[in-house]
């Protein structure tokens, strides 16, 4: 479903083009990421006098966190309609979901969350790339397969251990 159009009062359709140094830029960009925002829009905000506040680390870790496997349940998601393998709905439905709700709230354990921020991507990549391979209509190898879901365990395992208190 497409965005609605927006009324032409609300569209964004001027451009307001700004020189910085190298250091400049750089500030205003740890600002917008302190913020949880890309530095366009927080530039656009403070320049029109709303002040974004700096959010807690904890709530910006989530927040990448959170993205992460949702991207990796939406890949899992496609690869299952374009596979009709059952198995990555069961995938889906436990990282976009389950997983998820066990992290809601869970402060303490914000240091392993970003600590596999960066896992979780490259293995939700991999999981990106069956799903691509999958709606082009290719086949995907066994090892293609094997690697990316071992990618997603190997991502998955300090989680969900420091959920079950670091019994693994």
């Amino acid at each position: 479903m497409a965005r609605p159009k927006k009324a032409p009062e609300d569209q964004r359709n001027r451009v307001l083009s700004v020189r910085l140094t190298a250091e400049e830029y750089a500030r205003v960009e740890d600002m917008a990421r302190a913020a949880g925002m890309l530095a366009g829009p927080y530039a656009r905000a403070t320049i029109l006098g709303k002040r974004p506040r700096s959010k807690p680390v904890t709530n910006l870790v989530f927040e990448k966190l959170i993205y992460e496997l949702q991207s990796i349940a939406t890949n899992f998601r496609q690869l299952a309609d374009a596979t009709g393998n059952e198995g990555y709905i069961k995938w889906a439905r436990y990282i976009g979901g389950q997983l998820v709700e066990k992290f809601i709230g869970r402060t303490d354990l914000t240091e392993v969350m970003e600590a596999q921020l960066e896992p979780l991507n490259g293995a939700g990549h991999a999981i990106n790339g069956l799903a691509r391979k999958a709606n082009s209509g290719s086949d995907i190898e066994a090892e293609e397969r094997t690697f990316a879901i071992q990618s997603i365990k190997l991502a998955l395992k300090p989680l969900e251990d420091a959920l079950s208190g670091g019994k693994g």
